[in-house]
């Protein structure tokens, strides 16, 4: 699929990799509709040229008028990118935490997700060519020892993609999962460790979706799903540095 002249929605898309993707599709002469909670963030995109739409993905009645808005707003839709993601890191078994935090991560790196799907998955099909790319992570094949939780989302959202692609199989909507590295985005700060620019990150997975892999990601990422299938007390090893 050309990723031009079409009508694009990005969950989480007022920052880091949503942002800098929706940037690059705007140049493409797309419709970019960016959906977020901040609307100090979602003013600042208006001005930039994108549509966007507020919703808290943790709130089931945000998600339900977002996906109402945006099929009366929208009708036209192409590619959902569900991008959304919060990360918190702690050690789960000697950490005191509240429930409510534990919830929030669940319910917007997956939950909150596969429900606005399900609401859009009528408004894709009318399109010939549609397109969902789910943004799961490494840690969804092998997890963290401080973000256990986060890995057991990104698991779930993992399972999902895959689920759904057979499931949307002889329709006209494809399925493609994203895998980015640790990319500098403000999740990512204070850790310290190897990370990749947003932009060069944009440059590599475009062309990547654009042929339709089943698995967009960078050639590093590649060797880690390998090691957490085949050697996984390596993949601890390596994520444990």
């Amino acid at each position: 699929m050309r990723l031009s002249n079409k009508t694009i929605l990005i969950t989480g898309g007022t920052s880091g990799i949503g942002y800098t993707l929706g940037v690059e599709l705007l140049k493409k002469n797309n419709k970019v509709i960016l959906l977020g909670r901040d609307s100090a963030k979602l003013i600042y995109a208006r001005n930039e040229g994108f549509q966007t739409i507020q919703c808290d993905l943790s709130k089931q009645h945000d998600i339900e008028k977002a996906a109402l808005e945006i099929q009366n707003e929208f009708p036209d839709l192409d590619v959902l990118f569900n991008n959304a993601g919060v990360q918190y890191n702690y050690l789960f078994t000697s950490t005191v935490i509240p429930l409510d935090k534990i919830q929030k991560e669940i319910t917007i790196n997956l939950t909150g997700q596969i429900l606005l799907t399900q609401l859009l998955i009528p408004i894709l099909s009318n399109s010939q060519n549609a397109l969902i790319v789910n943004t799961t992570s490494g840690l969804g094949a092998f997890p963290k020892s401080d973000g256990l939780v986060y890995s057991a989302s990104k698991s779930g959202m993992r399972n999902f993609s895959q689920g759904l692609k057979y499931s949307l199989k002889e329709t006209g909507i494809s399925v493609i999962e994203f895998i980015p590295p640790v990319t500098a985005t403000n999740m990512t700060l204070g850790r310290d460790e190897e990370k990749m620019e947003v932009e060069e990150l944009i440059r590599i997975i475009i062309p990547q979706l654009e042929k339709g892999r089943e698995l967009v990601t960078t050639f590093k990422m590649r060797i880690f799903l390998w090691i957490a299938f085949l050697f996984p007390d390596l993949a601890n090893k390596i994520l444990s540095k």
